[in-house]
């Protein structure tokens, strides 16, 4: 079941600096020392975006281990900060670097099954294995702006939410959804207080990138992700594999042609270009296009362009639908899928008529509504040149891409 969602919207995405900026919880599995390397990117810019105040960082497992995650959004503050010392021109260009921000911890597995992580793509520390590649970029210890939370990340989100008006917070979840089902299941009406919740997660009508059928998010902690998307009239939008997978950018557009310990590269440009170098390989090893999928990237653009946007209202060139389907938990070989009914009898999801018969399954069927049902898709974007115009401008500080 699918309906198609184009609201109307300003006529332009929203990027005055002197209102006020809405609130985002960032929820990512960059692990506590290192987060992934498209939540990086993904965290890089929320850093470099005035439409939004970053209010909390939330860590979990997923790319990487629980430690390395919250690594790495260190060393992602380390290093903005000697680029600015080396370029402080650049100052402004990292609104959200200097504001106070909660850091916080969560669980180091998901909350049912056996713990998976992506080491074979982004490395041992979960950002190309750069501790060893490239020490000189190593994580602080502590930040001036960063206050590390000594409750978990579930308690903070409600923390958060409780204490902010009804729809002024955004939660960007860019990694397995334990935190989100944790919050959930401790205190559901706080967590409906959420503008929207933005999650990067599955894949509905295409490959998987972990399994044959699973998006690793999703297939790290499968029971999060189906008490998530179950809960009813939760403010959720999903971005799956469909259309982050498209949205790729030429791995030649994001590391500059010459070494990056060239003098002429800042340190976010050798950084970047040593993050991405790992990934590069895997994918041409795996046969796939020079491109690097910009999943996590994909979803804060979103969350930026909708700062000043309310309900399920899009902004002109985004487009959702609603779309039904369940997590498979369990399944030998299908862990973490996404199962679509794809009967086309718009029967009540899941039915069995083996068990229901058919007289009951037609019954159901004629009670099936459309409507409110469904998970809000993210289906169409502005295109692929407008967010890498975004990262090159915001956080790779070079040209727009031709």
């Amino acid at each position: 079941m699918r309906r198609d969602v184009d609201a109307p919207g300003p006529t332009n995405s929203v990027t005055h600096v002197d209102m006020v900026a809405h609130k985002i919880i960032f929820d990512t599995d960059a692990d506590l020392e290192k987060p992934g390397v498209d939540d990086v990117i993904a965290l890089l810019l929320l850093l470099a975006s005035p439409e939004i105040r970053l209010e909390a960082i939330t860590v979990t497992f997923g790319n990487s281990t629980l430690q390395n995650t919250f690594s790495n959004v260190l060393k992602v503050y380390g290093l903005v900060q000697q680029h600015i010392l080396e370029h402080p021109h650049d100052a402004t260009r990292f609104p959200n670097y200097a504001r106070p921000t909660v850091l916080a911890k969560g669980r180091a597995g998901p909350i049912a099954g056996e713990l998976h992580i992506a080491e074979y793509f982004h490395g041992p520390d979960g950002l190309s294995d750069i501790s060893n590649t490239h020490p000189h970029f190593g994580a602080v210890t502590t930040h001036s702006s960063l206050t590390v939370a000594t409750t978990e990340a579930y308690k903070v989100i409600l923390d958060i939410l409780e204490r902010e008006p009804p729809g002024t917070v955004t939660i960007l979840a860019a990694g397995p959804l334990t935190n989100i089902a944790l919050a959930l299941r401790e205190q559901p009406e706080i967590v409906m207080k959420a503008r929207r919740i933005v999650a990067m997660g599955g894949a509905l009508d295409v490959p998987g990138n972990t399994s044959p059928v699973a998006e690793f998010n999703f297939y790290a902690d499968p029971y999060a992700a189906q008490e998530v998307i179950q809960f009813p009239q939760l403010p959720l939008f999903l971005l799956p594999l469909d259309i982050t997978v498209p949205h790729s950018v030429d791995f030649p557009i994001l590391i500059p042609a010459h070494h990056d310990c060239s003098p002429s590269h800042t340190p976010l440009q050798s950084f970047i270009t040593a993050i991405l170098t790992r990934p590069r390989n895997v994918m041409r090893m795996l046969g796939e296009d020079d491109a690097f999928q910009m999943h996590d990237p994909l979803a804060a653009w979103f969350v930026i362009q909708h700062a000043d946007i309310q309900g399920t209202a899009l902004v002109p060139g985004w487009k959702a639908h609603r779309r039904m389907f369940r997590l498979e938990r369990i399944g030998e070989l299908t862990k973490g899928m996404c199962v679509v009914d794809r009967r086309g009898t718009r029967e009540v999801f899941h039915s069995n008529r083996a068990e229901s018969g058919v007289e009951e399954a037609v019954a159901l069927r004629n009670l099936a509504q459309e409507g409110e049902d469904g998970i809000m898709v993210i289906v169409e974007t502005p295109g692929v040149k407008e967010l890498t115009d975004a990262l090159l401008d915001r956080v790779i500080l070079n040209s727009r891409a031709p």
